[in-house]
């Protein structure tokens, strides 16, 4: 009894992925008709233009959990209130406690991580923030 339970519900996950990987393929197919549209309407305005074109990966979505300009301000937040210099993962661990997320998400604290170094360096071009050690070690202070 309980076999032909497990068979229905895989037999109904494999038609479920199936139907999935046809949506995709026809997306491919149409995105790759659009690129040929493209390239031969570019080629008409200029003929040298048949070289490769190198891709451009799509944006990463927005991170929801913060607002526009949110993540700048609390880096400059937190280093400003520490006393010692600080890693993305201490500041990531502070927004997911402000914010009532489980810091325990390794995923989504990797993320909050990711996005935070990102503005600290944005912060360290601006001379506004100095890397202390390298790699995954490395700490933030204030200039």
């Amino acid at each position: 009894m309980s076999t032909s339970i497990i068979i229905n519900a895989l037999t109904t996950k494999a038609a479920e992925i199936r139907g999935q990987i046809a949506v995709l393929e026809g997306r491919i197919s149409q995105q790759r008709a659009d690129l040929g549209h493209v390239m031969a309407t570019l080629r008409m305005f200029d003929p040298s233009a048949a070289q490769p074109i190198k891709a451009k990966h799509p944006a990463r979505p927005r991170a929801t959990f913060f607002a526009a300009g949110e993540i700048s301000n609390r880096c400059r937040d937190a280093l400003r209130e520490a006393t010692e210099p600080v890693s993305a993962d201490e500041i990531a661990t502070k927004a997911m406690g402000d914010k009532g997320l489980d810091a325990a998400d390794q995923a989504t604290r990797s993320d909050m991580a990711r996005r935070l170094m990102w503005a600290l360096h944005r912060l360290e071009s601006a001379g506004q923030a100095r890397k202390v050690g390298t790699g995954v070690g490395a700490r933030w202070a204030l200039t």
